[in-house]
Formats: structure tokens, C-alpha cells, sequence
């Protein structure tokens, strides 16, 4: 069998997964992987986060080597987008805290992915796709708002970095005043959940403007990650200039497990590929963007005891009942 026939072949099996049972299950493989995916480097030590970013990229381009079946460069800026984003976390994280940072860059990803998806706004002239019951979706997607807060709210103090970083090593955060800091932190984290938010944008233009162009998700899976790599490089190597070669690196039993992070977190964004080509943004994004919280959250309770106390099992078991409506909404509204 020739390349050709090769690459074709795979593209007529990716799109037998347009369907909603296909969708549904995607999205549940996309969630446990997405909820899991730090677990491996949890008890690591990543420093300022630049070179742990850049291997798990690593890992996110092996999964993309594995599914390619075309290329699209323009998917590539979409992955771009999601490193850029990726990268201003170490910033977020040092300026206001983990759990804060999580609930502002979780929300906006949400409502950027669902607005630039569910309407037009004359944006590249991509059609909007709306679902068949439209009211039940916006439903849904205040529940997962209104969830989003209540697992961020409950996370574990111990889970805010308290280090003495830097952004990326070049910007002095922790000696800004409190309220800058504050005010960067917001700003930065409302501007990362926009590029995570916007990453199937490129995918959806082609998809829906590009004639011919393939309606299987897992289509422009490779050229998405090979975005993420590439813009993830530029940004380490702008990274070490600034460190003036002097990178911190984590320890080498480490690489491992963040090359591992990496790989489960391609395999999540690999099935919402195909959640999105089978469901549809407005139905997914609302869904994706909550339900790892909740897994992770129930692995931090269940298996390292990271919440106690009766207080934080209640709002927890709130917040587990809230996905779980807000779920069962989306789907009816498909």
C-alpha cells in the first residue's frame, strides 16, 4: 500500500467516529485522561515550569506522530495557541495562586470556545453551530460556570505554589506590589483561557470553509501538536536566552514522567478532536472544561487525601451533582 492510499485509508476509518455514541465516549476518555494527566510528575519537582512545558509538549508531539493521517498547517496556529497559553500559566500561578488561576483561565477557555463556535460574529465567516435545543445549552453551560467555582473553591491550600519564581524567569512577580501582581494575574489568566479557548479555531475554518477538506477530527490532530512543539521550542529556547543559558532543568528521573503527562494529555486533546467533530463545540466545551476538575479532584480525595474535612466532602459532593446535571443537559440539548 502506497503512502497515498495509506494516509486515505486512515482518513475513512477516522470518520466513521462522527457519530454521537463516538462523541460521548470520546469525551469521556478526554476527561479521565485530562483530569490524570499531572499525576505522573505530582511528586516532582518542576521549578519555574519552562522546561517541564517543553517535555510535555515532547509528549504531545509523540501522540500526534502516532494518530497523523494529514496535514493541515493551518491547524498549527491553533496549536500555537495553546502553548503560548500553556506558557503564561507559570506566570498566573505565581502572581495569584493555582486555585485562581485554574477557575479564570477554566472559565474563559469555556466561554471563548463556546461564543466563537455557537455564533458567527462575522468572524472568518465561519457558521455557527447551533444545537437543537439552544436554551437547554445555555443551561448547561451557566451549571458548568457555576461548577467551575465550587471544585476551585474546594482545592487544597497546599496546591498554591508558593515559590520564588519568576515567569518564565524573566519578570520579578513576587516582588510586585500586591495588587499589580493581582491585576497581572487576572489579565494573564483571562488572556490564556482566550488562546485555549480559540485552539479549534483554525480546524473549524478549515472544516467548514476549505473545500474538500476532511470532517474527521483526529484529521488535524498532528498538525495541531506539531504547532504546540514548534511554539513550545521557540518559547524554552527564548526562555534559556533569558536565563543566559542557564535553564533550571527538573531532576533526570523526571523527564519520564513529564514526557508521560504529555502523552495523556495528547490522548485527551486527541478524543476532543473527535467529541468536536462528533458533538460540536457548544456541546463539548461546556462538558471538557468541567469534568476533569472533578476527576482530578477525586483523585487528589480518594488516593493522596488531599481534602478533608466534612465541610469541603459536602461541597465537593455538590460540585459532583452539579457536573453531572449540567452533563445530562448538554446531552439533551444536542
Amino acid at each position: 500500500m502506497t503512502t497515498a492510499a495509506a494516509v486515505e485509508s486512515a482518513a475513512d476509518f477516522y470518520s466513521k467516529f462522527n457519530t454521537p455514541a463516538a462523541g460521548w465516549v470520546a469525551i469521556i476518555i478526554c476527561s479521565v485522561c485530562f483530569g490524570t494527566n499531572l499525576i505522573p510528575v505530582k511528586k516532582f519537582d518542576m521549578g519555574d515550569g519552562a522546561a517541564f512545558q517543553w517535555l510535555m509538549c515532547t509528549g504531545i508531539l509523540l501522540v500526534g506522530i502516532i494518530v497523523v493521517p494529514q496535514f493541515y498547517p493551518l491547524a498549527m496556529v491553533g496549536g500555537a495557541l495553546w502553548a503560548t497559553g500553556n506558557s503564561l500559566t507559570v506566570i498566573i500561578i505565581e502572581a495569584i495562586g493555582l486555585s485562581l488561576g485554574i477557575l479564570i483561565w477554566s472559565i474563559a477557555n469555556m466561554l471563548f470556545g463556546f461564543t466563537t463556535s455557537r455564533y458567527e460574529f462575522g468572524v472568518f465567516g465561519i457558521p455557527p453551530k447551533i444545537p437543537s435545543k439552544p436554551s437547554m445549552n445555555y443551561v448547561g453551560v451557566a451549571i458548568a460556570d457555576a461548577e467551575s467555582g465550587a471544585v476551585e473553591s474546594n482545592e487544597a491550600p497546599q496546591h498554591q505554589r508558593q515559590g520564588k519564581c519568576c515567569g518564565l524567569g524573566l519578570v520579578p512577580i513576587s516582588q510586585m506590589p500586591s495588587g499589580v501582581r493581582r491585576a497581572l494575574g487576572i489579565i494573564l489568566a483571562v488572556i490564556a483561557g482566550s488562546f485555549y479557548g480559540n485552539t479549534f479555531v483554525p480546524t473549524i475554518y478549515i472544516q467548514k470553509c476549505v473545500e474538500g477538506a476532511s470532517q474527521a477530527g483526529l484529521d488535524y490532530v498532528f498538525a495541531n501538536f506539531v504547532g504546540i512543539w514548534l511554539a513550545s521550542t521557540v518559547i524554552f529556547i527564548i526562555y534559556g536566552l533569558g536565563k543566559r543559558n542557564k535553564p533550571w532543568l527538573p531532576a533526570k528521573e523526571a523527564i519520564l514522567p513529564a514526557l508521560s503527562s504529555g502523552v495523556l494529555w495528547g490522548l485527551a486533546q486527541s478524543a476532543w478532536f473527535i467529541a468536536n467533530a462528533a458533538l460540536g463545540e457548544p456541546i463539548t466545551f461546556p462538558v471538557v472544561t468541567t469534568c476533569p476538575a472533578v476527576i482530578a479532584t477525586l483523585v487528589g480525595v480518594l488516593v493522596f487525601r488531599e481534602i478533608r474535612g466534612k465541610r469541603n466532602y459536602i461541597i465537593l459532593s455538590v460540585a459532583i451533582c452539579v457536573t453531572i446535571t449540567g452533563v445530562i443537559i448538554n446531552a439533551l440539548s444536542l
